[in-house]
């Protein structure tokens, strides 16, 4: 459980700043993604330290037994697959993932649910209530 509540310390925090990051600065995260579609070696390479981190997250937290717990073993899981596909995919393939992530609607939704979720982790790490 202690290895729960410091996971959720740390996504809680990265998904409320990355929230208002969204919210925020919609523009300059469209040229980010735009960007990062189209230079394989920075995809190879962040993709292979996402790895570590998934694969490492997957090692040592199999906890499913709340959805706090469960939520950040599912966040292993879906970093380590997320890093194969940066690693795996074609630049073809990458981009026709770009169009989704710069359109405004999923600025808005992503930072929404991004802010949201980091809050409930927030909450239940520092136990706010």
């Amino acid at each position: 459980m202690e290895l729960t509540i410091l996971l959720s310390k740390v996504f809680g925090v990265y998904f409320v700043v990355m929230g208002v990051f969204v919210l925020l600065r919609r523009e300059w995260f469209k040229a980010v993604v735009t960007s990062f579609a189209e230079v394989p070696a920075l995809r190879f390479v962040m993709g292979m330290f996402m790895f570590f981190g998934g694969v490492f997250m997957i090692v040592s937290h199999q906890d499913w037994s709340n959805f706090s717990s469960g939520f950040i073993s599912f966040l292993g899981w879906a970093v380590a697959l997320k890093a194969l596909l940066y690693m795996n995919l074609s630049n073809i393939a990458i981009k026709k993932f770009t169009w989704l992530k710069t359109s405004d609607k999923y600025g808005w939704i992503m930072g929404l649910l991004s802010l949201a979720l980091g809050l409930y982790l927030s909450n239940f790490a520092f136990g706010w209530y």
